[in-house]
Order: C-alpha cells, then sequence, then structure tokens
C-alpha cells in the first residue's frame, strides 16, 4: 500500500500548460467520384501529468461534446487510475490513523494529524475541538496511562472518497474492545494532502446506539 508519498504529477508544478491534442484523429477523405475509406487513427493527445481531477474531468467532458470519443476514452483511463491512486494514499493515511489509536501513543497519533486553524474532532459523546494544539491535546489526555496496544479497534462498512487532489473522506464503523470500553462508533474522517503526505484534519465519532422493541 501506499504511504502517503506525493505522487509524481503532485510535485510538478501545475502553472504548465494543459494538454494538446499533436495529432488529430484521421477522417474519411472523400473524393469527387468514390469514397475512400481510411481506418481512424488513434488521436495521440498529449498533457501534463500536473494536471488536476478537476481539469482532467472538464477535458472528458469536452472531449465528449466534441464527439472525440478516442481522447474521451484515454482522458477517462487516466482520470479513473489517479482517482484509484487517490484513494489507496487516502485509505492507507486512514490505516494509519488507526494504528496509532490502538499504539496508545500520543507520538504516532501526533504524526497522522495535519497543521492549520481547520484541524478539528468531535470524540464521542462531546462537542467539537478546534485548532491542532486542542486536538492533540485532547489525544494526549484520551491516550494517557493506557497500556500500548490496549485498543482493539476493528473497521467495518470502511468507504473512501477522493473528494479532489488534495481532499479526501472516509467513513467507517469502528468496533472498540478495550480494557474498559466497548461499543461501535460511526466515525467520519477527511483527510487532506500536506507537504506530499496525506493527514488527517477532522475526525468525528458519533456512538451507535441499539433501539431495541
Amino acid at each position: 500500500m501506499l504511504r502517503g508519498r506525493a505522487h509524481p504529477w503532485r510535485s510538478q508544478s501545475r502553472t504548465q500548460q494543459p494538454f494538446r491534442n499533436t495529432q488529430p484523429c484521421a477522417r474519411p477523405r472523400m473524393g469527387q467520384q468514390t469514397v475512400q475509406r481510411v481506418t481512424p487513427l488513434a488521436c495521440l493527445a498529449v498533457w501534463d501529468d500536473s494536471m488536476t481531477l478537476s481539469q482532467l474531468r472538464t477535458e472528458l467532458n469536452t472531449a465528449v461534446q466534441q464527439e472525440d470519443y478516442a481522447l474521451a476514452a484515454n482522458l477517462r483511463d487516466t482520470l479513473q487510475k489517479r482517482q484509484t491512486d487517490a484513494r489507496l494514499a487516502i485509505e492507507d493515511a486512514n490505516e494509519r490513523f488507526y494504528a496509532a489509536f490502538r499504539s496508545g501513543n500520543i507520538k504516532e497519533m501526533n504524526t497522522v494529524w495535519g497543521k492549520g486553524d481547520h484541524i478539528q474532532i468531535v470524540h464521542p459523546g462531546s462537542a467539537c475541538i478546534a485548532g491542532r494544539e486542542l486536538v492533540m491535546e485532547s489525544w494526549a489526555a484520551i491516550l494517557k496511562g493506557v497500556r500500548p496496544n490496549a485498543f482493539k479497534i476493528g473497521l467495518e462498512d470502511v468507504r473512501v472518497f477522493a473528494l479532489s487532489d488534495t481532499q479526501g473522506l472516509v467513513t467507517c464503523l469502528e468496533v472498540m474492545d478495550a480494557d474498559d470500553s466497548r461499543g461501535r462508533t460511526v466515525a467520519t474522517n477527511l483527510f487532506e494532502l500536506q507537504d506530499g503526505k496525506w493527514v488527517m484534519t477532522h475526525h468525528h465519532g458519533s456512538p451507535l446506539m441499539r433501539f431495541t422493541r
């Protein structure tokens, strides 16, 4: 699995020009008396690897509107590959968060969180805590005195989404089995690409209530 490394297209400058179709598709040529059938050649499209997902979607829509289906297929495949790669990196960042949680090590937890005033957390049953410093203080209080690997946390129904080139979302069901704490928590985790690494910017945990008749 990827370990939050920056992909090549993310590390390049985004000021370069977008792709240009350097060799248009061959089209049938009409003669004076007869029609000469020419097999269309695959369009040779060249675009900058630093193009964002949004730019690729725009170019894909343009290619479809212009009925350039060979180019559209090429763009579609490129877009799908990049989205898959981004989802894998986001999923890995999510795994690193829960690995730090399971370890009970505040230093490991510190490495998986991002920087900025938008860093927030909502622990089950608590109000929103905003700002990296306060968020990490809350984790220090939770993990204080916890023996190593005391938290056994399983994940179910994990859903990973690449919202953009720099934003990711994961929802999942946490199955907690600790010394004095057991239960299920519905979690929403937001991730951001900072300095070439996917890090957490928001975590919201809500206890799953059991309703009985």
